[in-house]
Protein backbone atom coordinates (compact mmCIF):
# COMPACT_ATOMS: atom_id res chain seq x y z
CA UNK A 1 0.00 0.00 0.00
CA UNK A 2 1.79 3.01 -1.06
CA UNK A 3 1.25 6.39 1.16
CA UNK A 4 2.17 10.02 -0.89
CA UNK A 5 4.43 11.62 1.34
CA UNK A 6 5.34 14.87 -1.19
CA UNK A 7 5.02 15.14 -4.59
CA UNK A 8 5.51 17.70 -7.65
CA UNK A 9 3.77 17.27 -10.99
CA UNK A 10 6.26 17.73 -13.79
CA UNK A 11 4.26 19.43 -16.58
CA UNK A 12 7.30 19.33 -19.38
CA UNK A 13 7.08 15.51 -18.66
CA UNK A 14 3.17 14.95 -17.40
CA UNK A 15 4.72 12.53 -14.53
CA UNK A 16 3.98 13.02 -10.80
CA UNK A 17 7.05 13.02 -9.20
CA UNK A 18 6.34 11.74 -5.75
CA UNK A 19 8.51 10.59 -2.63
CA UNK A 20 6.04 7.12 -1.15
CA UNK A 21 6.38 5.14 1.83
CA UNK A 22 5.37 1.85 0.09
CA UNK A 23 3.93 0.05 3.41
CA UNK A 24 4.05 -3.97 2.57
CA UNK A 25 2.88 -6.83 4.69
CA UNK A 26 3.07 -10.43 3.82
CA UNK A 27 3.61 -13.98 4.98
CA UNK A 28 6.46 -16.00 4.88
CA UNK A 29 6.03 -19.69 6.58
CA UNK A 30 9.45 -20.05 6.69
CA UNK A 31 10.12 -17.43 9.06
CA UNK A 32 7.75 -18.48 11.81
CA UNK A 33 8.74 -19.58 15.21
CA UNK A 34 6.94 -20.88 18.68
CA UNK A 35 7.83 -18.10 21.36
CA UNK A 36 7.97 -20.56 23.88
CA UNK A 37 11.41 -22.23 22.51
CA UNK A 38 12.79 -18.37 22.42
CA UNK A 39 12.10 -16.77 25.37
CA UNK A 40 9.00 -15.94 24.56
CA UNK A 41 10.20 -13.37 22.12
CA UNK A 42 7.28 -12.53 19.78
CA UNK A 43 9.20 -9.97 16.75
CA UNK A 44 12.98 -9.06 15.81
CA UNK A 45 13.79 -6.69 13.46
CA UNK A 46 15.73 -7.63 10.48
CA UNK A 47 17.16 -5.63 7.60
CA UNK A 48 14.79 -6.30 4.21
CA UNK A 49 18.29 -7.48 2.02
CA UNK A 50 18.49 -10.15 4.19
CA UNK A 51 15.53 -11.94 3.84
CA UNK A 52 13.35 -12.41 1.14
CA UNK A 53 11.11 -9.35 0.14
CA UNK A 54 7.98 -9.41 -2.79
CA UNK A 55 9.12 -8.57 -6.33
CA UNK A 56 7.09 -4.97 -5.94
CA UNK A 57 7.59 -3.47 -9.68
CA UNK A 58 6.13 0.35 -11.03
CA UNK A 59 4.90 -0.61 -13.93
CA UNK A 60 3.41 2.99 -14.81
CA UNK A 61 7.35 4.32 -14.38
CA UNK A 62 8.61 7.59 -16.66
CA UNK A 63 12.09 6.27 -15.83
CA UNK A 64 13.43 2.61 -15.48
CA UNK A 65 12.25 1.67 -12.09
CA UNK A 66 14.73 -0.39 -9.85
CA UNK A 67 13.09 -0.83 -5.97
CA UNK A 68 16.38 -1.50 -4.79
CA UNK A 69 18.05 2.02 -5.93
CA UNK A 70 14.74 3.69 -5.49
CA UNK A 71 14.03 2.71 -2.18
CA UNK A 72 15.57 2.30 1.51
CA UNK A 73 16.22 -0.43 2.93
CA UNK A 74 14.62 -0.57 6.17
CA UNK A 75 14.10 -2.96 9.08
CA UNK A 76 11.21 -5.34 8.35
CA UNK A 77 9.29 -6.51 11.34
CA UNK A 78 9.09 -9.92 11.32
CA UNK A 79 6.66 -11.38 13.62
CA UNK A 80 6.47 -15.11 15.19
CA UNK A 81 3.49 -15.93 13.23
CA UNK A 82 5.75 -15.77 10.09
CA UNK A 83 4.02 -12.11 9.40
CA UNK A 84 6.42 -9.38 8.15
CA UNK A 85 5.68 -5.47 7.43
CA UNK A 86 8.51 -3.33 5.61
CA UNK A 87 7.80 0.29 5.10
CA UNK A 88 10.73 1.47 2.64
CA UNK A 89 10.73 4.79 1.50
CA UNK A 90 11.10 5.34 -2.23
CA UNK A 91 10.99 7.77 -4.65
CA UNK A 92 8.79 7.30 -7.94
CA UNK A 93 7.90 8.79 -11.08
CA UNK A 94 4.88 7.93 -12.29
CA UNK A 95 2.91 8.88 -15.37
CA UNK A 96 -0.44 10.90 -15.65
CA UNK A 97 -3.11 11.54 -18.08
CA UNK A 98 -2.20 15.16 -19.67
CA UNK A 99 -5.49 17.31 -20.24
CA UNK A 100 -5.11 20.85 -19.97
CA UNK A 101 -8.65 21.82 -21.43
CA UNK A 102 -9.32 23.39 -18.51
CA UNK A 103 -6.11 25.27 -17.65
CA UNK A 104 -5.51 27.06 -15.57
CA UNK A 105 -8.46 25.16 -13.55
CA UNK A 106 -7.46 21.88 -14.72
CA UNK A 107 -7.07 18.44 -13.02
CA UNK A 108 -4.71 15.38 -13.97
CA UNK A 109 -5.05 11.72 -12.92
CA UNK A 110 -2.01 10.00 -12.05
CA UNK A 111 -1.50 6.31 -12.23
CA UNK A 112 0.18 4.35 -10.24
CA UNK A 113 0.50 0.53 -11.82
CA UNK A 114 2.39 -2.22 -8.97
CA UNK A 115 2.70 -5.91 -9.85
CA UNK A 116 5.26 -8.15 -9.79
CA UNK A 117 7.25 -8.96 -13.56
CA UNK A 118 7.80 -12.68 -12.83
CA UNK A 119 5.35 -14.07 -9.76
CA UNK A 120 1.71 -14.74 -10.90
CA UNK A 121 -1.10 -15.03 -8.49
CA UNK A 122 -0.24 -19.02 -7.71
CA UNK A 123 3.04 -17.89 -6.27
CA UNK A 124 2.23 -14.11 -4.60
CA UNK A 125 -1.07 -12.78 -4.71
CA UNK A 126 -1.45 -9.01 -4.04
CA UNK A 127 -3.98 -7.19 -2.02
CA UNK A 128 -4.46 -3.22 -1.29
CA UNK A 129 -7.25 -1.29 1.14
CA UNK A 130 -6.73 1.62 0.28
CA UNK A 131 -4.92 4.80 -1.17
CA UNK A 132 -3.79 7.39 0.79
CA UNK A 133 -2.05 10.85 1.43
CA UNK A 134 0.62 10.78 4.27
CA UNK A 135 -0.38 13.84 6.70
CA UNK A 136 -2.55 16.87 5.56
CA UNK A 137 1.09 18.60 5.55
CA UNK A 138 2.21 16.15 2.95
CA UNK A 139 -0.63 17.82 0.41
CA UNK A 140 0.57 21.25 1.22
CA UNK A 141 1.74 21.90 -2.37
CA UNK A 142 2.56 25.49 -3.63
CA UNK A 143 0.77 25.25 -7.05
CA UNK A 144 -1.07 21.53 -6.88
CA UNK A 145 -3.22 19.61 -4.35
CA UNK A 146 -4.02 15.94 -4.32
CA UNK A 147 -8.19 15.97 -3.80
CA UNK A 148 -9.27 12.55 -4.35
CA UNK A 149 -7.40 9.01 -5.12
CA UNK A 150 -8.80 5.21 -5.80
CA UNK A 151 -7.16 2.14 -5.72
CA UNK A 152 -8.41 -1.23 -7.26
CA UNK A 153 -7.05 -4.77 -8.46
CA UNK A 154 -6.62 -6.10 -12.16
CA UNK A 155 -5.53 -8.96 -13.41
CA UNK A 156 -3.41 -9.54 -16.50
CA UNK A 157 -4.37 -13.50 -17.70
CA UNK A 158 -1.16 -15.09 -19.95
CA UNK A 159 -0.98 -18.66 -21.16
CA UNK A 160 -3.45 -19.29 -18.12
CA UNK A 161 -1.70 -18.03 -15.45
CA UNK A 162 -2.86 -15.01 -13.84
CA UNK A 163 -0.49 -11.94 -13.02
CA UNK A 164 -2.63 -9.66 -10.53
CA UNK A 165 -1.25 -5.77 -10.71
CA UNK A 166 -2.19 -2.97 -7.70
CA UNK A 167 -3.66 0.43 -9.59
CA UNK A 168 -3.77 3.50 -7.14
CA UNK A 169 -5.27 6.43 -8.70
CA UNK A 170 -4.29 10.09 -7.94
CA UNK A 171 -6.51 13.31 -9.22
CA UNK A 172 -4.54 16.38 -8.66
CA UNK A 173 -5.80 20.30 -9.15
CA UNK A 174 -4.13 23.18 -9.76
CA UNK A 175 -4.64 25.67 -7.10
CA UNK A 176 -2.49 28.80 -8.10
CA UNK A 177 -4.50 32.12 -7.81
CA UNK A 178 -2.07 33.44 -9.81
CA UNK A 179 -2.81 31.57 -12.51
CA UNK A 180 -6.49 32.48 -11.91
CA UNK A 181 -6.73 36.34 -11.38
CA UNK A 182 -3.58 36.63 -13.79
CA UNK A 183 -5.59 34.69 -16.85
CA UNK A 184 -9.32 36.05 -16.30
CA UNK A 185 -8.65 39.83 -15.40
CA UNK A 186 -7.21 40.41 -19.17
CA UNK A 187 -10.26 38.34 -20.77
CA UNK A 188 -12.85 40.72 -19.05
CA UNK A 189 -10.80 43.97 -20.07
CA UNK A 190 -10.58 43.20 -23.73
CA UNK A 191 -14.37 41.79 -23.71
CA UNK A 192 -15.02 45.55 -22.18
CA UNK A 193 -12.89 47.29 -24.57
CA UNK A 194 -13.79 45.46 -28.08
CA UNK A 195 -17.57 46.21 -26.81
CA UNK A 196 -17.04 49.66 -25.93
CA UNK A 197 -15.30 50.15 -29.25
CA UNK A 198 -18.81 49.42 -31.22
CA UNK A 199 -20.45 52.43 -29.46
CA UNK A 200 -17.85 54.83 -30.55
CA UNK A 201 -18.05 56.76 -34.28
CA UNK A 202 -15.94 55.01 -37.12
CA UNK A 203 -14.38 58.66 -38.16
CA UNK A 204 -13.20 59.37 -34.30
CA UNK A 205 -9.59 59.03 -33.91
CA UNK A 206 -10.25 57.48 -30.58
CA UNK A 207 -12.03 54.25 -31.72
CA UNK A 208 -8.60 53.59 -34.24
CA UNK A 209 -6.25 54.34 -31.49
CA UNK A 210 -8.02 51.96 -28.94
CA UNK A 211 -8.42 49.48 -31.68
CA UNK A 212 -4.88 49.75 -32.10
CA UNK A 213 -4.13 49.23 -28.32
CA UNK A 214 -7.12 46.24 -28.49
CA UNK A 215 -4.51 44.40 -31.28
CA UNK A 216 -1.51 44.57 -29.43
CA UNK A 217 -3.10 43.33 -26.15
CA UNK A 218 -4.56 40.33 -27.77
CA UNK A 219 -0.99 39.25 -29.64
CA UNK A 220 0.82 40.54 -26.65
CA UNK A 221 -1.08 38.27 -24.05
CA UNK A 222 -0.75 35.48 -27.03
CA UNK A 223 2.58 35.29 -26.34
CA UNK A 224 2.56 35.49 -22.63
CA UNK A 225 0.33 32.09 -22.62
CA UNK A 226 3.21 30.93 -25.17
CA UNK A 227 5.25 30.76 -22.12
CA UNK A 228 2.99 29.52 -19.40
CA UNK A 229 0.44 26.98 -20.79
CA UNK A 230 2.11 23.83 -21.10
CA UNK A 231 2.69 22.81 -24.57
CA UNK A 232 2.54 19.08 -24.01
CA UNK A 233 -1.11 16.73 -24.31
CA UNK A 234 -3.72 16.05 -26.71
CA UNK A 235 -6.29 18.93 -26.67
CA UNK A 236 -5.83 22.54 -26.45
CA UNK A 237 -6.62 24.60 -23.33
CA UNK A 238 -10.09 26.68 -23.84
CA UNK A 239 -8.22 29.93 -22.82
CA UNK A 240 -6.18 29.92 -26.38
CA UNK A 241 -9.74 28.95 -28.13
CA UNK A 242 -11.10 31.57 -26.53
CA UNK A 243 -8.47 34.33 -27.70
CA UNK A 244 -8.27 33.01 -31.08
CA UNK A 245 -12.18 33.80 -31.46
CA UNK A 246 -11.46 37.31 -29.43
CA UNK A 247 -8.93 37.96 -32.35
CA UNK A 248 -11.50 37.17 -34.66
CA UNK A 249 -14.02 39.58 -33.49
CA UNK A 250 -10.69 42.09 -33.58
CA UNK A 251 -10.50 41.37 -36.50
CA UNK A 252 -14.00 42.21 -37.81
CA UNK A 253 -13.85 45.61 -35.86
CA UNK A 254 -11.26 46.69 -38.02
CA UNK A 255 -12.76 45.79 -41.31
CA UNK A 256 -15.68 47.12 -40.15
CA UNK A 257 -14.09 50.39 -38.94
CA UNK A 258 -12.81 51.05 -42.37
CA UNK A 259 -15.82 49.79 -44.33
CA UNK A 260 -17.92 52.52 -42.01
CA UNK A 261 -15.82 55.37 -42.05
CA UNK A 262 -16.12 54.97 -45.99
CA UNK A 263 -19.96 54.23 -46.21
CA UNK A 264 -20.37 57.86 -44.29
CA UNK A 265 -18.66 59.76 -47.17
CA UNK A 266 -21.06 58.50 -50.16
CA UNK A 267 -23.14 60.93 -51.86
CA UNK A 268 -24.36 58.13 -54.32
CA UNK A 269 -27.69 56.85 -54.24
CA UNK A 270 -28.06 53.95 -51.71
CA UNK A 271 -29.59 50.14 -52.75
CA UNK A 272 -33.33 50.00 -52.03
CA UNK A 273 -32.44 47.48 -49.37
CA UNK A 274 -30.03 49.90 -47.41
CA UNK A 275 -33.13 52.89 -47.63
CA UNK A 276 -35.69 50.14 -46.31
CA UNK A 277 -33.44 48.68 -43.48
CA UNK A 278 -32.40 52.54 -42.01
CA UNK A 279 -35.90 53.90 -42.80
CA UNK A 280 -37.71 50.86 -41.15
CA UNK A 281 -35.58 50.93 -37.78
CA UNK A 282 -35.75 55.44 -37.35
CA UNK A 283 -39.38 55.17 -38.12
CA UNK A 284 -39.66 52.94 -34.87
CA UNK A 285 -38.95 54.32 -30.90
CA UNK A 286 -37.23 51.18 -29.72
CA UNK A 287 -35.31 50.58 -33.13
CA UNK A 288 -33.89 54.04 -32.84
CA UNK A 289 -32.93 53.57 -29.16
CA UNK A 290 -31.08 50.39 -29.50
CA UNK A 291 -30.02 50.09 -32.72
CA UNK A 292 -29.95 53.74 -34.87
CA UNK A 293 -28.90 55.69 -31.32
CA UNK A 294 -26.20 58.26 -31.23
CA UNK A 295 -22.30 57.35 -30.73
CA UNK A 296 -20.69 57.70 -27.33
CA UNK A 297 -18.26 60.78 -27.48
CA UNK A 298 -15.13 60.83 -25.67
CA UNK A 299 -13.31 63.46 -27.72
CA UNK A 300 -11.78 66.32 -26.14
CA UNK A 301 -12.72 68.39 -29.23
CA UNK A 302 -15.15 67.52 -32.28
CA UNK A 303 -13.86 66.46 -35.40
CA UNK A 304 -15.11 68.62 -38.36
CA UNK A 305 -16.99 65.57 -39.10
CA UNK A 306 -18.84 65.35 -36.03
CA UNK A 307 -19.58 68.74 -36.44
CA UNK A 308 -21.80 69.22 -39.56
CA UNK A 309 -25.30 69.76 -39.25
CA UNK A 310 -27.63 67.31 -40.33
CA UNK A 311 -29.32 70.10 -42.44
CA UNK A 312 -26.26 70.15 -44.42
CA UNK A 313 -25.89 66.99 -44.90
CA UNK A 314 -27.66 64.91 -47.87
CA UNK A 315 -30.65 63.05 -48.01
CA UNK A 316 -28.28 59.68 -49.24
CA UNK A 317 -25.09 60.43 -46.91
CA UNK A 318 -27.66 61.00 -44.05
CA UNK A 319 -29.16 57.12 -45.38
CA UNK A 320 -25.41 55.77 -45.31
CA UNK A 321 -24.60 57.31 -42.11
CA UNK A 322 -27.73 55.79 -40.41
CA UNK A 323 -26.79 52.50 -42.07
CA UNK A 324 -23.03 52.22 -40.51
CA UNK A 325 -24.98 53.06 -37.18
CA UNK A 326 -27.14 50.24 -37.23
CA UNK A 327 -24.33 47.70 -38.45
CA UNK A 328 -22.04 49.13 -35.42
CA UNK A 329 -25.87 48.50 -32.97
CA UNK A 330 -26.21 44.85 -35.51
CA UNK A 331 -22.33 43.39 -34.12
CA UNK A 332 -22.80 45.39 -30.67
CA UNK A 333 -25.10 42.65 -30.18
CA UNK A 334 -23.35 39.68 -32.28
CA UNK A 335 -20.34 39.98 -30.65
CA UNK A 336 -21.72 40.37 -26.88
CA UNK A 337 -23.78 37.12 -27.89
CA UNK A 338 -20.54 35.56 -29.44
CA UNK A 339 -18.39 36.19 -26.11
CA UNK A 340 -21.03 34.76 -24.02
CA UNK A 341 -20.99 31.52 -26.02
CA UNK A 342 -16.99 31.47 -26.00
CA UNK A 343 -16.53 32.46 -22.98
CA UNK A 344 -19.47 29.53 -21.32
CA UNK A 345 -17.54 27.32 -23.62
CA UNK A 346 -13.77 28.34 -23.16
CA UNK A 347 -13.31 29.67 -19.77
CA UNK A 348 -13.61 27.93 -16.80
CA UNK A 349 -15.22 29.42 -13.54
CA UNK A 350 -14.69 26.54 -11.39
CA UNK A 351 -13.12 22.67 -11.21
CA UNK A 352 -15.41 20.16 -13.02
CA UNK A 353 -14.98 16.36 -11.98
CA UNK A 354 -13.94 14.08 -15.22
CA UNK A 355 -12.90 10.92 -13.44
CA UNK A 356 -15.93 10.44 -11.02
CA UNK A 357 -16.28 10.66 -6.99
CA UNK A 358 -13.50 9.30 -5.47
CA UNK A 359 -12.18 9.27 -1.66
CA UNK A 360 -9.43 10.83 -0.11
CA UNK A 361 -7.48 8.77 2.60
CA UNK A 362 -5.42 11.01 4.85
CA UNK A 363 -3.09 9.63 7.38
CA UNK A 364 -1.68 10.53 10.09
CA UNK A 365 1.49 10.32 11.78
CA UNK A 366 0.67 7.88 14.43
CA UNK A 367 -1.37 5.77 11.70
CA UNK A 368 1.70 5.59 9.94
CA UNK A 369 3.94 4.44 13.00
CA UNK A 370 1.09 1.55 13.82
CA UNK A 371 2.18 -0.21 10.80
CA UNK A 372 5.47 -0.68 12.87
Amino acid sequence: MPILMNFEFNENTNSLDANMLLAMEWVDEYLSWDPKDFSNITAIPIKSDQLWVPDVQLYSSVTKFDIKISCTNPSCYVKSDGSIVAIPSCDFSARCEADYSNWPLDSQKCQLLYGAWMEHAGEVDYHTRFASVGSVQSNQNTQWQVVSSKHSRNATIHNNVTYPTLVYDYILERHSSFHVVGMLTPIFLLIILNLFLTWLDTDCLERKLLLAISIICHFYFLVFLQWVVPKNGDTVPGILLFYRNSVVVTGILIIHTLIGSALKRLERTPPNMVTLAAGTVIKHKIGELILAGDYMTVEYKKSETSQTKSSELTDNNETWTSFSRILDRVLFLVFFAAYVVSFGMYIPLKYTSRFGEYDLTVLSYEDINHFN
